[in-house]
């Protein structure tokens, strides 16, 4: 008896004991610092692979402390990663990668200064944020949201994403304040109160001041907008007059051009791109009630993402047959697009600026730049008729680069260092052209590098979204060391009194682009 009392009692010894602490590296450390086991991660499409020495999803503070006193204590670096869907190298690393999605904890407050905030950590999807923020009383809203609502807040913070409402800026121009765990294992709050130029720092981060734990946004009462949808003859409409006089009467607007949509499947042999339609969609705040009932609504949306399971479908065709791109691109957009016409509803605020479903399962390479509009809008005209034309002279060589969308959005500039709408000039506005494809579609490579020799110049002076495709570019690395080297200098003196060692700076491409701005030994 005696002998198994002793067995039992060293065998719960053992148990606790494990349950405290684990071997990492010959380490000992709490458990709240224990890898997951997960020997790879990949991003939503798959064209990010990383194979890290340790995956790790916390899902408190103390966690994330955790992690950085294991990481520091094994001499090792830590990128972040939130939904997966950058498709740059932001989160590539050989050592630690910290997954934050477990992290989605969401709080309203009342503030004295704003009337209402949110605070969401790290891996809250927008729809989660959303969601608490319409069943508040009284209901909320966020006034910048992206179109995809699977978007986790520290992916769309830490890499200055946008949706598509002018006036309110970037995502990130609505944060009050925000919390990142450091290098020191600290919880370091920045905000415009506490330091107005770390603020501006750390509201486009790309993750290198630490993980961040919680962002607190400016939140209105919900209100309604009007989104409208319109057909126009792109040759014709395509003027400068015409985009500024519907951006002057509009809080958003968002101008795409689906490939080759006016095809005549009749004529094969002679693409015309006079025949095709440009579709310009705007939004309108409203005081008219909602067009559809929640049922209604929710119905509409899945529609939409059955139709974009069978687009993909369809357009994955493509890949191995690019000749048929224009046939195929044309008949989609008339049986869906073309077919729809114009259209016009009243939708809750967040519904309208997520006004496409996400659709995990339909995977696309995404290519996306940001350049400075001219007052007289004469610039934008130019480049989405460039665009058009460009996909038309691929198609003359017998490459189809494009099959799913390109489009034009124009939003306010910021005070975000590397936001790629960063400007001095509060009332500058910019334009950001994405480019979407089917993943692995033919020649896409070959026309986002021609389009980087054209935009990565010192005429136009664009900026690259960080989470979208850029490394690939001939010559990026030292064009953004010289047009980013201002916001550099003022970026690297937060970045190192936060993170001196460089424990987060585990990005070549960021690394390279810091050296060239600074010099080799920054």
């Amino acid at each position: 008896m005696k002998h198994i009392l002793r067995f039992l009692l060293i065998l719960i010894i053992a148990t606790v004991f494990k349950s405290v602490a684990v071997s990492i590296n010959n380490t000992l450390v709490i458990r709240s610092a224990t890898p997951t086991g997960d020997t790879t991660w990949d991003n939503w499409n798959g064209e990010v692979h990383v194979t890290p020495s340790a995956i790790f999803k916390p899902s408190t503070l103390d966690d994330l402390k955790d992690i950085v006193k294991l990481a520091k204590q094994n001499g090792k670096t830590i990128r972040c990663a939130a939904q997966g869907h950058s498709v740059s190298d932001l989160s590539y690393t050989q050592n630690y990668l910290v997954i934050v999605t477990e992290l989605t904890q969401v709080t309203v407050q009342e503030d004295p200064k704003y009337g209402w905030t949110v605070t969401a950590e790290a891996g809250t999807p927008l729809s989660k944020l959303d969601d608490v923020l319409r069943k508040h009383d009284p209901p909320l809203t966020l006034d910048s949201e992206t179109v995809f609502d699977s978007f986790r807040v520290s992916g769309v913070v830490a890499v200055g994403a946008h949706g598509a409402k002018t006036s309110s800026g970037i995502i990130s121009d609505q944060i009050v304040s925000m919390k990142i765990v450091t290098a020191s294992g600290d919880v370091v709050t920045f905000s415009e109160e506490i330091d107005k130029q770390e603020f501006n720092a750390a509201k486009v981060n790309l993750g290198l001041f630490g993980i961040i734990y919680s962002v607190t946004f400016r939140v209105q009462p919900m209100y309604n907008l009007r989104m409208t949808d319109t057909l126009y003859p792109a040759k014709e409409w395509i003027k400068p007059q015409n985009i500024k006089n519907i951006l002057e009467v509009s809080d958003g607007i968002e101008i795409f051009y689906w490939p080759f949509n006016g095809f005549n499947q009749g004529d094969p042999s002679h693409p015309d791109p006079s025949k095709d339609l440009i579709w310009v969609k705007n939004w309108v705040r409203t005081n008219e009630p909602v067009t559809l009932p929640p049922e209604a609504l929710a119905q509409l949306r899945y529609n939409y993402t059955q139709g974009i399971i069978q687009q993909y479908n369809t357009l994955k065709f493509l890949i191995p047959n690019p000749l048929y791109t224009p046939n195929i691109t044309a008949s989609i957009w008339d049986s869906s697009f073309g077919a729809a016409g114009n259209t016009s509803m009243v939708l809750n605020a967040p519904d309208a600026m997520h006004y496409i479903p996400a659709e995990e399962s339909a995977l696309f390479n995404l290519w996306e730049i940001g350049f400075k509009v001219d007052p007289d809008f004469s610039n934008v005209a130019t480049e989405i008729s460039f665009i058009i034309q460009a996909l038309y002279d691929f198609a003359a060589k017998g490459k189809f680069p494009v099959n799913y969308i390109a489009d034009f959005r124009i939003i306010k500039s910021t005070e975000a260092l590397f936001s790629t709408t960063f400007d001095h000039d509060p009332k500058a506005l910019y334009c950001q052209l994405d480019l979407e494809t089917v993943y692995n579609t033919p020649s896409w490579e070959e026309f986002i590098q021609s389009l980087g020799q054209r935009y990565f110049t010192n005429k136009y002076n664009a900026k690259p979204h960080w989470g979208k495709e850029w490394e690939t570019t001939p010559g990026i690395i030292p064009y953004l060391s010289k047009a980013l080297k201002e916001p550099i200098k003022q970026f690297e003196k937060v970045r190192a009194k936060y993170d001196p060692n460089k424990m987060f700076f585990d990005n070549k491409s960021l690394q390279d682009i810091f050296s060239g701005a600074l010099g080799p030994k920054s």
